[in-house]
């Protein structure tokens, strides 16, 4: 069978869809070696790529693999005219869309994967978007769910609502739930010298460290996180690190309050760095109103930190029994349960234990 995939957001700065990307094409390049494979990419995505056969991340040997560069963005008028055509030249006999953005004019087979539904649910997320590119973006989703052979979502609790948003049979979907990212492993001691430096993020040994991993959009709710760490900066002496691509708006808010500014953003950060984050932690907390799966949380599972989190949307269907919740509209409990980590060393050992069991069950 030749199996194409639309992996034009295969690369890391795309965040949770790109370490979906990766992990999903390392692994079947692994254990499929009778299909044929043909990828279609960005150049970004395709120099990522290269780089992680380099460093033997991503092995290809016997596999059945065709690379296809094409500088067509995501969300894109040329995504909608030109891709379909491009696609359709390679002939295959299933496409995976790892995304919802599937072009519209494409004839061929295909199926696709619903991360969530954020942008229904949440619109002002993309507020910097106009609203006929919003109802594009909906109207492409309905029509990639509409007439796809099959869809894969992360959780069930995302198939939940695809099939009410979109009353479709729950039969055509299929949940699929995702793993760790294989990179996420073990840091060289250099590069865990590197983060502990005071020197460089000013963090002083003995402030436990409250841990966030993921995107600013207003639904991953950071504001909510903020006002719980000013609340818990009154009871605790604690260090608050926001990991990801701050936009200027939060670096705002960050620098008018003088009981934020202390608040260390690193920014977007490697694989290796992020590990150590993890293991630096006391405690980390995903304060999300709504997700469609939750791995940064995964990740610090594995890693060995106690993780906290909105008790909301897939989370405990994720985590189950690992997390500590919380309600995310509420940042004075928010605030509580981070505390209550921080300070009962009992149900730390215990949410650090179970976090690792349940980080296993999870594979790709």
């Amino acid at each position: 069978m030749k199996i194409g995939i639309d992996a034009r957001m295969f690369r890391s700065s795309v965040a949770g869809i790109g370490r979906y990307s990766q992990n999903l094409i390392r692994n079947l390049l692994e254990i499929d070696r009778d299909d044929e494979f043909v990828l279609f990419m960005t150049s970004e995505d395709k120099k990522e790529f290269d780089k992680l056969v380099i460093e033997n991340l991503l092995k290809i040997e016997n596999c059945k693999l065709k690379i296809i560069v094409s500088d067509i963005p995501h969300y894109s008028l040329a995504e909608q005219t030109k891709l379909p055509g491009i696609i359709a030249r390679e002939k295959c006999d299933l496409v995976h869309f790892l995304h919802s953005n599937v072009p519209v004019r494409y004839k061929g087979k295909f199926i696709v994967t619903i991360h969530d539904l954020t942008m229904i649910f949440y619109p002002e997320t993309a507020k910097k978007t106009n609203f006929i590119k919003r109802q594009a973006f909906g109207f492409v989703m309905k029509k990639a769910i509409n007439n796809s052979a099959k869809i894969i979502t992360d959780s069930e609790n995302t198939k939940k609502d695809v099939i009410k948003t979109f009353n479709v049979d729950k039969s055509k979907i299929k949940t699929i739930y995702l793993a760790t990212n294989d990179s996420i492993q073990d840091t060289p001691l250099g590069m865990r010298y590197q983060i502990q430096d005071t020197n460089k993020y000013q963090i002083p040994n003995n402030k436990p460290i409250i841990l966030y991993v993921g995107q600013f959009r207003e639904h991953k709710n950071v504001k909510g996180l903020l006002n719980a760490y000013k609340i818990l900066k009154k009871a605790i002496d604690c260090q608050l690190v926001l990991v990801g691509n701050i936009p200027e708006t939060y670096k705002n808010i960050i620098d008018k309050d003088p009981d934020l500014r202390d608040t260390v953003v690193p920014g977007f950060v490697t694989d290796e760095e992020l590990s150590v984050w993890y293991e630096e932690a006391s405690v980390f907390v995903f304060p999300s109103f709504y997700e469609g799966f939750g791995l940064p949380g995964l990740e610090a599972m594995q890693r060995g930190t106690p993780v906290v989190a909105s008790k909301t949307s897939c989370l405990p269907e994720i985590y189950k029994d690992a997390a500590l919740y919380f309600n995310p509209k509420n940042p004075v409990e928010m605030a509580e349960k981070i505390k209550l980590v921080l300070q009962d060393k009992q149900l730390t050992n215990k949410l650090i234990i179970e976090g690792k069991k349940i980080a296993a069950e999870y594979s790709w």
